[in-house]
């Protein structure tokens, strides 16, 4: 039998990990129940809270935890229902409600940390059969997505209509689009020079292996690239923007904002203070898209490696 939400990849997320998320509550039910226990697995983080940090208000545990009001509400009223929380108004604040462990649940403590020490072997163990570093993984997922909200992500495809493609880093099947994408771009303006071809006839050992990176958009029906830019390193907290192309027939449709736009955060992720650029007046879009999401053109800090180039922008991250 197929396993649907695993097919459907990225776009099944938080299906997946809640079914994950259920699995794990699941045996965590379990476990408590195999030991006399009452205790529920989604009561742990605030019990945890209140235990180490002491009486809370609903607001402080939301903040706290990075659970939504209504959830913890829920969570909390469980816990009032089954002894381990008790509720009371804030002396200083008649309209808040302070909740604090009741003498039950502290009693509790040692028996709990009883189980929760062998669930965290258990755990570990669980982790690392996997061979990754889950946890840190789930940081950064969670750090990229506070830093830019999947609604933020979303509307920037979607009112640029451009739902229909995706953005990949360098992978090595993409290396001969990188190279004749901004082939036809050079040869159609100028002429190809020979600082252009470090770059398009190595691009994984000039720009990837470097600490830079090349982003591609991607159509998500034909697996065609219809657009290409690198992200090159050129000093300490510096990163160049550099070899954006959009194939003939895709010109004027977003894709290069797109690209633009993705370029800015993965340079924010690279841990870059200042992206930079190189271009040429003749190429008034480029320059005007340039413009529109934030760079600013300054006089060339050093003298070029290109002998098109006339203008020179910059970005502070």
């Amino acid at each position: 039998m197929t396993d649907l939400i695993r097919e459907l990849g990225a776009l099944s997320l938080a299906s997946r990990l809640k079914r994950l998320s259920d699995l794990l509550m699941q045996d965590g039910i379990r476990i408590y129940r195999s030991t006399g226990s009452e205790f529920q697995p989604k009561w742990f983080p605030v019990y945890y809270h209140l235990a180490e940090k002491g009486p809370s208000s609903v607001m402080t545990l939301t903040t706290s935890l990075g659970i939504s009001h209504p959830s913890i509400n829920s969570i909390v009223n469980e816990m009032i229902n089954a002894g381990y929380v008790s509720a009371y108004k804030d002396t200083k604040d008649k309209r808040k409600r302070v909740l604090a462990l009741t003498q039950q649940a502290k009693q509790a403590r040692e028996s709990l940390e009883n189980i929760w020490r062998p669930m965290k072997g258990a755990l570990d163990e669980v982790i690392e059969s996997t061979g990754v570093d889950l946890l840190g993984y789930l940081d950064l997922v969670e750090t990229v997505l506070k830093r830019r909200s999947l609604v933020d992500r979303f509307e920037q495809r979607y009112q640029i209509g451009l739902a229909g493609i995706s953005v990949s880093t360098y992978q090595e099947k993409y290396a001969a689009a990188f190279k004749s994408i901004n082939e036809a771009w050079i040869v159609e303006h100028f002429e190809l020079e020979a600082s252009d071809l470090l770059a398009l006839d190595n691009p994984e050992g000039y720009i990837v292996r470097r600490g830079g990176e090349i982003l591609f958009a991607v159509d998500d029906t034909t697996s065609e690239v219809r657009g290409t830019c690198a992200l090159i390193k050129t000093d300490e907290g510096r990163i160049e923007l550099a070899k954006m192309g959009v194939v003939k027939t895709a010109r004027g449709s977003g894709i290069g904002k797109l690209l633009a736009l993705s370029a800015l955060e993965k340079a924010r992720e690279m841990g870059a203070q200042t992206l930079h650029l190189e271009s040429n007046s003749r190429l008034a879009p480029a320059i005007g898209l340039y413009k529109s999401i934030g760079f600013v053109r300054q006089p060339f800090p050093t003298p070029s490696d290109y002998n098109r180039a006339d203008v020179y922008m910059e970005m502070s991250l």
